[in-house]
């Protein structure tokens, strides 16, 4: 039911190729993986509005990546720290760390902003 958000989890079988994957082993930002991950998480957010609370699984799910994804966001920009996100400028990170929270959060609370209230949409959702 949520393929894309487990397969963001280092322990799924297709886990290579998934959007934390490429951030956490290539300090890559894939846009197009990201937005994939974002429309599951916005589903989720939908479906999450008329049936809380929410299981237990898919908890631990979101707040794993949360966790993980922030932390490299952090080390990116930490001085002392090697691990770096090479394929994005400082403005655009900002805008998709934005999204990524945001998603997050209303996948537990059921409650989105709609796409026309960002700059940074998702391209995936229809009627952004």
């Amino acid at each position: 039911m949520h393929s894309e958000l487990e397969r963001n989890i280092p322990s799924n079988s297709n886990w290579e190729g998934s959007f934390y994957e490429r951030l956490a082993e290539y300090g890559e930002w894939d846009s197009k993986s990201f937005w994939a991950l974002h429309l599951e998480l916005l589903n989720i957010a939908k479906l999450q509005k008329v049936s809380l609370p929410v299981e237990q699984n898919l908890a631990y799910m979101l707040l794993y990546l949360q966790q993980k994804v922030l932390n490299l966001i952090s080390a990116h920009f930490t001085k002392n720290d090697v691990y770096e996100i090479n394929n994005i400028n400082t403005e655009k990170l900002y805008e998709y760390k934005e999204r990524f929270e945001l998603a997050i959060l209303g996948a537990i609370s059921g409650e989105v902003l709609p796409e026309t209230s960002f700059d940074l949409v998702n391209p995936l959702v229809k009627n952004a």
